[in-house]
């Protein structure tokens, strides 16, 4: 199973801090409105890929999860507001994504962790400077994923 948000594919997600904040650019940087639209698709099926993940860890593992799926839930906001301010429409979340394989407990969890970061800065380098903020971020997540694996 994929996770495919236009020409990328999308999986996994990863720990970070719970008072990381997401810092969205100016609307005068913003290139075309596909890229916040890409940016709001791709934190949406991070979201839920987060929920899936979540349900299969515990302990420092699943706070790590929960604290991710804050970060992209957060990210998600500053693109819609990004996009709202400059009268871009606001594409709509699907109700479910399918994942790129089954996570059946802890270790495919951990897994999709990893793969959705990474798969998610190379989402925010493609758009470039608007996302300059997520992709460091995203970064700090998936080191913190190390340990994980």
């Amino acid at each position: 199973m994929v996770l495919t948000i236009g020409a990328i594919s999308l999986t996994g997600c990863g720990g970070s801090s719970t008072t990381e904040s997401a810092t969205p650019p100016a609307a005068s940087e913003v290139s075309t409105t596909a890229d916040v639209g890409t940016l709001i698709e791709a934190e949406n099926a991070a979201i839920y890929a987060y929920g899936v993940i979540g349900a299969h860890l515990t302990g420092v593992d699943r706070e790590r999860a929960v604290a991710s799926l804050a970060a992209h839930r957060r990210f998600r906001e500053a693109w819609i507001d990004l996009a709202s301010a400059d009268g871009q429409s606001i594409p709509a979340a699907a109700i479910a994504y399918d994942l790129p394989f089954e996570v059946r407990g802890p270790s495919t969890a951990k897994k999709l962790s990893v793969d959705i970061e990474t798969r998610m800065i190379s989402i925010y380098e493609s758009a470039g400077k608007i996302a300059a903020d997520a992709v460091m971020k995203a970064r700090a997540r998936l080191a913190a994923l190390a340990p994980l694996g």
